[in-house]
């Protein structure tokens, strides 16, 4: 089982390079999943000791695939990526609020708001 646990540690490695090396950010958690997912199948599938070589080698089999760049990924995060998040300005509390004007305490409605 030590072979099949590399193949799956190689393969996380190769998705984790290719995405900060492509995109400059980590990989989201949904591509490792996919990946981890993939090879937890595999390995119910290595359960049977008749079919254990033949999953390992599958597995193995995957990771020169994705090393070779065979495949597209399917959880290949969009292009329009924006990392690192831009920092907020000192006024303004929660992202995608305006900033209180001078003189407003926190919390209160401006005149006429019924928000």
């Amino acid at each position: 089982m030590q072979g099949f646990i590399l193949a799956w540690l190689v393969g996380e490695g190769i998705v984790i390079f290719r995405t900060v090396k492509k995109y400059h950010i980590p990989p989201s958690p949904g591509q490792l999943v996919a990946t981890s997912g993939l090879f937890v199948l595999l390995a119910l599938v290595a359960q049977s000791e008749k079919a254990r070589p033949i999953a390992v080698t599958a597995a193995w089999g995957f990771d020169i695939a994705a090393f070779l760049n065979l495949y597209k990924p399917v959880t290949d995060p969009p292009p329009t990526v924006d990392w690192p998040p831009a920092t907020l300005p000192n006024n303004i509390i929660f992202p995608g609020t305006i900033p209180p004007s001078a003189g407003q305490a926190f919390g209160s409605n401006p005149a006429g708001s019924n928000q």
